[in-house]
């Protein structure tokens, strides 16, 4: 209902406010694809307002309530927003929530207005339970949220600096409120840009995306130690686990794609363009880093294939040495037995008796030769009698041919 009320008050157009609920790719023959997915870059960027997707880290505590849980969570919000419970660490139990915020400038009458969406804290997450029940789990933001990128108090002034100055990180609104205290950079009264009120959430973004990218590489380096440790720690879980984080980085690069393309369009209308030319850098940067650790997986995924399919191997191996071992057992105990059923049809034979001495006079024997037969390797026998029977005919005169003499 707002959001219907707002885009007929403000002749808003109806794929922003789309593309801010709408963030999730279900199966393409189940739904459509969102607007992010289904627009051209250069599409999005000419609509003149801003949408900005990126993943929040959440802590969700110790990784003990989380044995049972399902892979696939939802944060508690009007908007419910994917989250994704990932492998722990040190007990941790840490989890992927999408989040998006999105910008719209726009003049109506002969005033500016800029509506800016975001979404509300993750306090709680939500699993759906296969009962049609909901079970829900208290979430934080991993150590508080994202690097501050605003500069820091100097040393000398940072006492008499009030606490209330601090935002609070984890709120994206407060954070906003919090930074446009100041006047963004570029902006002018008489017409303020799209990348002036998109400056603060955009360095909001970049830092989500950055700790992001950290998480990343202590996940690669959780299996790469997997890796080394194949006995007790690599499992076909992990494999699954790979494929997911290479969708997902995928998926990753494109949203700063989508981000960098936007500045990239509207650069032109900019005054000070060193400014957003070290914006573009910054976003180089994570577009780097996430390219370095998909092409990681790209490497990965294929090794630990490989060794999953090394440890069944060796499983298999070992399943192979038991069994031999059974079947040498059967072959041990099967003549006993049927000597032992042979001499029970007569009491003179039974344990005590005076012809006891018997079955130990033939079980032994025929053991014996039990046990020799199955040594032998027949394969080999048969090898041997076909060249003695080849050696026999040449010797008598028969035909001298290579097969023969071979």
């Amino acid at each position: 209902h707002l959001i219907s009320l707002l885009g007929e008050i403000l002749d808003v157009d109806p794929i922003f406010f789309a593309g801010h609920v709408t963030t999730d790719f279900k199966d393409i023959e189940k739904a459509p694809a969102p607007p992010s997915l289904a627009l051209f870059p250069s599409q999005i960027a000419e609509r003149g307002y801003l949408h900005l997707h990126y993943q929040q880290v959440l802590d969700l505590g110790s990784a003990d309530a989380f044995k049972f849980s399902s892979y696939s969570l939802k944060t508690e919000s009007n908007i419910p927003r994917n989250v994704r419970r990932l492998p722990h660490l040190s007990d941790r139990q840490l989890a992927l929530a999408r989040a998006c915020c999105s910008v719209l400038v726009k003049k109506v009458n002969s005033s500016w207005i800029c509506l800016v969406l975001v979404d509300p804290p993750s306090e709680m997450v939500v699993e759906t339970l296969g009962s049609g029940g909901r079970k829900s789990y208290p979430s934080i933001l991993l150590h508080g949220g994202f690097e501050d990128f605003v500069q820091s108090t100097c040393f000398a002034s940072f006492g008499s600096v009030a606490s209330n100055h601090s935002p609070d990180k984890k709120s994206i609104l407060s954070s906003l409120l919090h930074c446009f205290r100041n006047q963004p950079p570029g902006f002018t009264i008489a017409e303020p840009s799209i990348l002036s009120f998109g400056y603060y959430p955009m360095r909001i973004a970049l830092a989500e995306w950055m700790l992001y990218t950290h998480l990343m590489s202590r996940y690669f380096k959780y299996y790469e130690y997997a890796l080394h440790d194949i006995e007790n720690r690599l499992h076909d879980s992990d494999i699954i686990d790979l494929q997911r984080w290479r969708r997902r980085s995928m998926q990753s690069q494109h949203k700063v794609i989508l981000l960098f393309e936007f500045i990239n369009y509207w650069l032109q209308h900019e005054a000070d363009k060193q400014l957003w030319n070290l914006v573009l850098r910054d976003i180089k940067h994570v577009l780097s880093q996430l390219e370095h650790y998909n092409r990681s997986i790209e490497h990965m995924v294929p090794v630990a294939t490989s060794m999953v399919t090394l440890l069944d191997s060796r499983r298999s191996i070992r399943e192979a040495a038991n069994v031999s071992r059974l079947t040498f057992i059967a072959l041990v105990f099967v003549p006993l037995s049927w000597v032992a059923s042979l001499f029970s049809m007569s009491d003179t034979y039974s344990p005590g008796q005076k012809n006891f001495w018997m079955y130990f006079a033939t079980a032994l024997p025929v053991l014996c030769l039990v046990l020799l037969l199955s040594a032998v390797r027949w394969d080999q026998v048969a090898r041997n009698l076909k060249r003695v029977e080849a050696v026999s005919k040449w010797r008598l005169g028969g035909p001298k041919t290579e097969a023969t003499l071979a």
